[in-house]
């Protein structure tokens, strides 16, 4: 004990010698910051921080003990408390809730074998870093001795010695829960060793964990871990990006203070792995290195970035891969570090806005991080085109009634992670307030069984003779079918992208456009060897009928879904004669119609309609037409009209309050020659969109030449699209 109490009065960890005594606190604050803490009190959104932290600080302990199980959700849940009420003992000089936080450490055991929950690894950074955080600001306090701080560093070094052995040292545990995943696993195991192995090295194994756990968080932080892709696009998508993202930061602020950069770590390379897509890694075991810490390099805030790019207008993630509808824990702590208001921004304004403890409990961090200096500011840019992610996202604006459209053709290690889902070319879309589009979320019938939304079936793609892309299975078998998102543009009147991808000796194409800010179209254009007419379905899910709520109907060639607030009305047509809007016969749970991506993660089941046609290679075009409900004015319904141009061309004419919009899609070798009401339209091109009155734009898909009257409105060639708003 001597010894023990010895050593916390020294500096560990670097490599200089220095032996300074160390102030306290140092890790989510230090001594010297108390001050600014409490003068920026009676400020937004300090104040709604400190109600949180009070009320989190207020709850009761829960100090019964099962001694046939060691039990992480207790723990957990005592350490947030512990955390809140040790940063109440140090800021304001509370003896009680010192007493607080001093009881839930007084309970920790451990006897950590005795956990029996598969998954313990993602539930430690809950106690582990919780924990920590409480001795470390206790330590600043009056109110606790270098006795008592012996006493609970002892308990917390033993469960993480024995949480090591079990998860890294154990190679059949290790390789079967951390190595097959190389995502929020490995990364929240790494941040909670690596906590108390750098912060309280008392551990004989100390260097080691450290050793083991940087070097994960510098490899799968960095730009060859392929957990991140180089535009900051994160591989499992944005639902589980959230729990690798909050202990990450709360690691990276601590080390930022407390660990020095000259500090020398040692490559440990047990969790790399040979099969795709980490092939080709470079690790060298052993080999001396220096951690950059991610908080102060462009991809590591790029990752929040993506993350701001794909949130929906109500400040959520869209229910991507594995994913549900959530706010992002820890967006706002990096203002300080980058400067960019962009995130507290995004913070401040969701549907659950200041969210701090999904994923890792930060609040008491948030109290001492969030930058005064950095005010919040919206995003300078709206749309988001980023083809290494594979995602698109397509938005008017930055307000809640905002017309959003979320683009997917992921490949590469964009796609093959663990929490992906069969989803090339899936389109999903939100307007005036309501989700209207759907991607289907995360609706799993068992814990360890594969979700039932997560083949192509469940997501808005094209089925041909009733498949899509190849299924993925369990692990690393990732099936699916590389996609790619190219061509992009991010204009003032049109945004533009394509998605392409080849299942079932099909290459579909797929072009998405939005048009002034208020409307959307598809055009799909497949290409094919066979010579065989297939049936093929054009697939549409959107967020009502069934038990959805709001309303589903089909007209002819028009399938509309209605919420309280907003409504879609879809055009489709094809190319080939015979369309015909089916709906799918709906069972209980099951693909296509089962969803749960709501924020109370509601089961339940949506409207899904096939337009469906049997041809060789048929073209589909549909317009997407948002609406607020009751709104006769601007943001109405809008008149979508079919023109009809014959064989291989369907085209439709789209009125705004300011404009009339053409927008026509031709199969090979159709005609070139139209007429529009009073115009003459030419072209080559297998998708166009031009304007015919209003703000001047056009779009040239696959083509040498548009004109309208005459009038050349844009020149391009059989490779390229071409934009043009003069």
């Amino acid at each position: 004990m001597i010894l023990l109490v010895a050593l916390l009065a020294c500096r560990p960890g670097d490599d200089t010698g220095d032996t300074t005594p160390i102030t306290y606190p140092r890790l989510l604050a230090e001594s010297d910051d108390k001050a600014a803490i409490l003068d920026r009190l009676g400020d937004e959104p300090y104040d709604a921080i400190l109600d949180e932290l009070d009320a989190q600080a207020a709850l009761p302990l829960d100090l019964v003990d099962d001694p046939m199980a060691w039990d992480h959700d207790r723990y957990g849940r005592n350490a947030s408390i512990a955390q809140s009420a040790a940063m109440r003992a140090w800021l304001f000089d509370d003896a009680a809730a010192a007493d607080v936080a001093i009881a839930a450490l007084d309970d920790l055991a451990t006897d950590f074998e005795n956990n029996d929950t598969w998954d313990v690894n993602i539930r430690m950074p809950g106690p582990l870093i919780g924990f920590g955080t409480a001795i470390d600001l206790l330590r600043g306090t009056d109110f606790y001795t270098d006795e008592q701080a012996a006493d609970h560093i002892g308990r917390l070094v033993t469960v993480t010695d024995a949480f090591y052995d079990q998860f890294v040292e154990d190679d059949v545990r290790r390789q079967a829960i951390l190595g097959f995943a190389q995502n929020n696993h490995p990364i929240r195991t790494a941040t909670a060793i690596g906590f108390v192995a750098l912060f309280y090295p008392e551990s004989p194994d100390a260097e080691a964990q450290a050793d083991w756990a940087i070097s994960e968080l510098d490899t799968l932080w960095g730009p060859d871990g392929r957990y991140v892709q180089p535009d900051g696009g994160v591989s499992e998508g944005p639902f589980y990006y959230g729990f690798a993202l909050a202990p990450s930061l709360a690691l990276f602020l601590a080390m930022d203070r407390a660990v020095p950069a000259s500090r020398t770590f040692h490559r440990d390379c047990r969790n790399r792995q040979d099969v795709d897509p980490w092939i080709g890694q470079e690790c060298i075991d052993g080999e001396a290195f220096q951690f950059e810490n991610p908080l102060h390099g462009e991809l590591f805030a790029s990752t929040v970035t993506w993350w701001i790019g794909l949130q929906t207008p109500e400040g959520l993630c869209p229910p991507l891969a594995d994913a549900y509808f959530n706010p992002l824990n820890g967006a706002a702590l990096l203002g300080g570090p980058t400067g960019d208001g962009a995130y507290r921004w995004s913070w401040e304004r969701s549907a659950r806005p200041r969210e701090m403890t999904h994923g890792q409990d930060l609040i008491a961090w948030h109290l001492a991080n969030v930058d005064p200096e950095v005010a919040p500011t919206e995003p300078a840019w709206t749309t988001r085109i980023l083809p290494d992610a594979g995602t698109a996202t397509i938005r008017s604006g930055w307000d809640s009634d905002a017309r959003w459209l979320l683009v997917l053709g992921q490949h590469g290690a964009a796609r093959k992670t663990l929490h992906d889902q069969v989803d090339g070319l899936s389109f999903s879309m939100a307007a005036y307030g309501e989700y209207l589009l759907t991607d289907p979320g995360y609706y799993k019938p068992a814990e360890l069984s594969l979700p039932r939304t997560a083949q192509s079936a469940s997501h808005n793609t094209i089925r041909v003779d009733g498949k899509g892309a190849p299924d993925k299975g369990l692990l690393t078998d990732w099936g699916d079918a590389d996609a790619f998102l190219e061509n992009g543009y991010d204009g003032d009147r049109v945004d533009y992208v394509e998605a392409r991808q080849d299942y079932e000796g099909v290459r579909f194409e797929r072009s998405v456009a939005m048009i002034r800010g208020r409307w959307f179209v598809v055009g799909d254009r497949l290409a094919t060897d066979s010579t065989a007419a297939r049936e093929f379905a054009w697939r549409l899910g959107g967020n009502a009928g069934a038990d959805a709520g709001g309303t589903f109907a089909v007209d002819g060639a028009v399938a509309t879904w209605e919420r309280p607030l907003a409504g879609v009305r879809v055009h489709l047509a094809s190319t080939a004669p015979g369309l015909s809007l089916v709906e799918p016969p709906l069972r209980d749970l099951t693909a296509p119609h089962v969803h749960e991506f709501d924020l109370a993660r509601t089961v339940g089941h949506h409207a899904v309609v096939d337009g469906v046609v049997d041809a060789v290679e048929p073209g589909f075009l549909a317009v997407l037409a948002p609406y607020r409900v009751g709104d006769v004015g601007a943001d109405g319904p809008l008149a979508v009209t079919p023109i009809d141009q014959g064989p291989g061309v369907v085209a439709y004419t789209v009125t705004t309050a300011d404009a009339l919009d053409l927008v026509l899609l031709r199969s090979p070798g159709s005609p070139t020659s139209f007429t529009v009401g009073e115009h003459a339209i030419a072209t080559d091109g297998e998708m166009i969109v031009v304007s015919l009155s209003g703000a001047p734009l056009a779009v040239l898909v696959r083509g040498g030449n548009l004109t309208v009257d005459g009038v050349v409105r844009a020149t391009g060639s059989p490779s390229t699209r071409v934009v043009s708003e003069d």
